[in-house]
């Protein structure tokens, strides 16, 4: 399995860097203690890879860390054993998907503006279903349908513990995916959803016009603990992108701001718009 990248792994790497560089050693200094490549020692530094025990503690024996410092790397590396690198139904993901999945797991809020479905973690078992089957050109028809799925409802488990800001626009409420009943469902879901107190809902209605994202895809961002920055990710048929660059994701986190105070209905217009939406189909 190829090294993943993640932010605890990276945490760890960026305190060794520092330790490395503070301490004037080199990549032959690395090579000539642990007879490993330079290679190693970026992957390592980037949070690809993180050493083993024995390890870490020569190199911060190498770094001349201190009592503090050395706690402060076994607690990290201690952490980064944690890493969600394994998810449940792994392969249901594209590449992309499977990196923002990973982030997900860590990230301690979600803000998402959607425009055409509802967001992956409000979705129901039969809607995301839905979801999957019409977009089955894009994605790997070896992955059934109920394998997706579940990949999904494992990624919901942690909404009790995250703080989730949807925006979505009104479209993606009218679209009948699955048919009358599922989405008669998926708009109940939406109004459970939001009775949660980390949970809010917002919808674009029709008659807002035109904002800045109504071109794109879905875009989400994610933000971390522990100083880590926030990042975006934009999904498109098929894959997604991630835009890191802090200006460009302090960009979004702004329009966000902008969509949630003056475009998008109040939570509890929200509510009672995805309300009378439901009630409409049950009665048809």
């Amino acid at each position: 399995m190829a090294a993943v990248q993640t932010r605890r792994k990276r945490r760890l790497g960026q305190f060794l860097n520092a330790l490395r560089k503070r301490a004037g050693k080199t990549e032959v200094d690395y090579h000539a203690l642990t007879r490993k490549t330079q290679s190693t020692l970026s992957r390592m530094e980037n949070g690809y890879i993180s050493p083993s025990w024995t390890e870490l503690g020569a190199l911060l024996g190498l770094y001349g860390a201190s009592d503090a410092e050395r706690r402060e790397a076994e607690a990290l590396w201690e952490d980064a054993k944690q890493d969600s690198t394994r998810l449940a139904n792994a392969a249901a993901y594209t590449p992309e998907a499977r990196t923002y999945a990973r982030q997900e797991a860590d990230a301690t809020e979600v803000l998402t503006i959607e425009m055409i479905v509802i967001p992956g973690l409000l979705q129901t078992s039969a809607y995301a279903a839905a979801v999957r089957t019409a977009g089955r050109r894009f994605l790997d028809p070896a992955v059934p349908v109920d394998q997706a799925v579940a990949a999904l409802a494992s990624r919901r488990r942690r909404l009790p513990g995250l703080r989730l800001h949807a925006i979505i626009d009104e479209a993606a409420l009218h679209r009948s995916v699955g048919g009358r009943a599922v989405m008669a469902d998926q708009l109940a879901h939406l109004l459970e959803m939001a009775r949660m107190p980390n949970i809010t809902i917002q919808v674009i209605p029709f008659g807002a016009g035109a904002y800045g994202t109504m071109s794109g895809g879905g875009a989400t961002a994610l933000k971390f603990d522990a100083g880590d920055p926030s990042a975006v990710y934009l999904e498109y048929a098929g894959g997604g992108k991630w835009v890191d660059n802090p200006a460009d994701v302090e960009k979004y986190l702004l329009h966000f701001d902008d969509m949630a105070a003056d475009v998008a209905l109040s939570p509890k217009e929200s509510a009672s718009l995805i309300r009378k939406l439901a009630t409409a189909l049950k009665e048809t």
